[in-house]
């Protein structure tokens, strides 16, 4: 496949789930498997394990959605402006983090020439298309409901 479909598919498969039609996110409803081009897909095949797997590598790990979600304005923000925005977050996990966002495309580092040096991170359209994604994960912890969570308390 080409370089340009895949990143036709990728744009397509990042619309939010409820702008793809006949498909909605209620509580407690299954999301049924079905691509947005109409095409046949079996989430179970190899294919689209490898898939999930790829997505996975490029997106796992504890910090790289929180750094995307952080540069979701899509303005340029100075390493110290990201790490402020992250509770937690290490100076080396912050670095690794920037670097393999940046090698994966889907966000750029801008040096500028100036004394002292300046550095900013930006959002790139392919981070941008898994913000609405991020969202959803986001809008899911807050409706979640978790058994015996009132008597916690």
């Amino acid at each position: 496949m080409l370089k340009k479909e895949k990143k036709k598919k990728r744009e397509k498969q990042a619309l939010p789930a409820q702008a793809r039609p006949g498909i909605s996110i209620t509580p407690g409803v299954m999301v049924p498997d079905v691509p947005i081009d109409g095409s046949t897909f079996d989430a179970d095949s190899p294919v689209g394990m490898e898939n999930l797997r790829l997505a996975m590598n490029e997106l796992g790990g504890k910090w790289r959605l929180q750094v995307l979600w952080s540069l979701r304005s899509g303005d340029g923000l100075r390493y110290v402006g990201i790490k402020n925005t992250i509770p937690g977050i290490t100076d080396m996990m912050l670095s690794q983090s920037l670097r393999e966002l940046c090698q994966s495309g889907l966000a750029e580092r801008q040096q500028y020439q100036e004394i002292p040096p300046r550095v900013e991170y930006r959002i790139l359209p392919d981070g941008a298309a898994l913000i609405p994604i991020i969202r959803g994960i986001i809008d899911w912890q807050e409706n979640r409901e978790f058994p015996n969570s009132s008597s916690a308390n």
